[in-house]
């Protein structure tokens, strides 16, 4: 039975549309559900993060290596809209009670979404999280910014050669997405440093390291070869099959007995979910993942929601859950949004399937590679420089998402 307006709505009080998280989804969830309900006088919007930023996160590689702008601030994507932001980071959920604790207050509400992102993880291997540079934040990419360049200019002066070649070996832990878009941005970076600073070349060495048998894994399989070709022709050294068993200060650690000297090392292979969720008591995946039904909805609490990669939304075609990435964490905002607001008002909510739009990986400044869903035709791949084009435009739709949400035609 659907809910309605006026069974939500008692003396007049105010009800409480809290969102968590401010990354593609949960910061499209809020602009679309404050404007569905502009003409409401008994709800407001509550946006919650620990950021005063939007983080263009599938930009990150850039960041690291070029130091790009990926991030807008907040205030500019939701001026003069009616959402009321919270800096800081909610410590818990209370279901029964229908709140959440930001730092020390507790914020009561009618609808909660939760788009709390994702964590590194580490996956309990020995000495990785104290040495190694994760990519998953701004922070981490601003860290290996100023590392790999400082990195370069020592290794300038450096007259042994052997120390000189240690110090330029960058080793990436995972041959994802974020690894190989990395490693390529990383191999046009060294090749300016080698410019800048008159390093030989063969004293530069990049290896990517990958537990599967190919890299991208989830990524159609002629164009996981493609991705390994490139890499290779821009210097990459692929090691395919080899799991990390340890990390030191200045050792990589493989489980095939090898040793890899060097002290830049790159953290890209995996995530992990806030225990938040499952600290709530609701009903979670084996990797803590909200379990969702088809409207997005907890399956143990109506109120709630979830989008991105903090739901364990299935995709009804293939039964499988739908993987972590900007277009399904925007397609979800959206719906999240709408569902709440058919809630609210009595009508029927709309079920979620997922669209598949394209996958684009950048191997550097002037390269990428993918595949676009196009009109009448049912795959069209992309190779080199017009890869790279499509990537930038795939990148400038999700800021166009954001201003078409908010009416704000924000620069970045």
């Amino acid at each position: 039975m659907q809910t309605n307006v006026t069974e939500l709505i008692k003396d007049n009080e105010l009800k409480n549309i809290v969102i968590i998280g401010a990354g593609y989804g949960g910061l499209t969830a809020a602009l679309r559900i404050e404007r569905l309900l502009k003409k409401s006088v008994f709800f407001n919007v509550h946006l919650i993060d620990k950021n005063p930023f939007h983080t263009i996160k599938t930009q990150l590689h850039e960041a690291a290596v070029r130091k790009t702008e990926v991030s807008i601030p907040l205030y500019k994507i939701l001026k003069n809209k009616k959402i009321q932001f919270h800096l800081g980071e909610v410590k818990i959920i209370d279901v029964e009670n229908k709140t959440v604790q930001i730092n020390d207050k507790l914020l009561p509400f009618l609808f909660l979404i939760i788009a709390i992102g994702s964590k590194v993880n580490y996956y309990n291997i020995t000495g990785m999280a104290d040495h190694s540079f994760p990519l998953q934040t701004l922070y981490d990419a601003d860290k290996i910014y100023e590392h790999n360049s400082n990195v370069c200019a020592i290794s300038a002066s450096e007259k042994d050669e052997n120390i000189r070649k240690e110090n330029l070996r960058f080793v990436i832990g995972g041959g994802g997405l974020s690894g190989v878009e990395f490693a390529g941005e990383l191999a046009d970076h060294t090749s300016k440093c080698v410019s800048n600073f008159n390093i030989d070349k063969s004293n530069v060495e990049i290896i990517v390291i990958e537990a599967a048998d190919r890299l991208v894994p989830f990524i159609n399989e002629n164009i996981s070869e493609k991705i390994k070709n490139r890499l290779i022709q821009k210097g990459v050294k692929v090691l395919l099959g080899s799991k990390l068993i340890k990390r030191t200060e200045d050792e990589v650690f493989l489980s095939d007995n090898n040793i890899i000297k060097s002290k830049n090392f790159i953290w890209t292979g995996g995530i992990r979910i806030s225990d938040l969720i499952k600290r709530g008591g609701l009903k979670t995946s084996t990797v803590g993942r909200l379990i969702v039904d088809e409207y997005l909805q907890s399956e143990s609490n109506k109120h709630i929601y979830a989008i991105g990669d903090s739901a364990n939304a299935v995709n009804p075609v293939t039964n499988k859950p739908v993987p972590a990435a900007a277009q399904f964490a925007l397609q979800q905002g959206r719906l999240a949004a709408e569902n709440i607001y058919a809630e609210i008002f009595g009508r029927p909510k709309n079920a979620y399937y997922p669209k598949v739009l394209g996958e684009v990986v950048s191997l550097g400044k002037h390269l990428a590679i993918g595949w676009l869903a196009l009109p009448f035709f049912k795959k069209v791949t992309f190779v080199g420089f017009l890869g790279r084009l499509l990537k930038t435009a795939i990148r400038e739709k999700h800021i166009f998402l954001l201003r078409k949400e908010s009416r704000n035609w924000i620069t970045y």
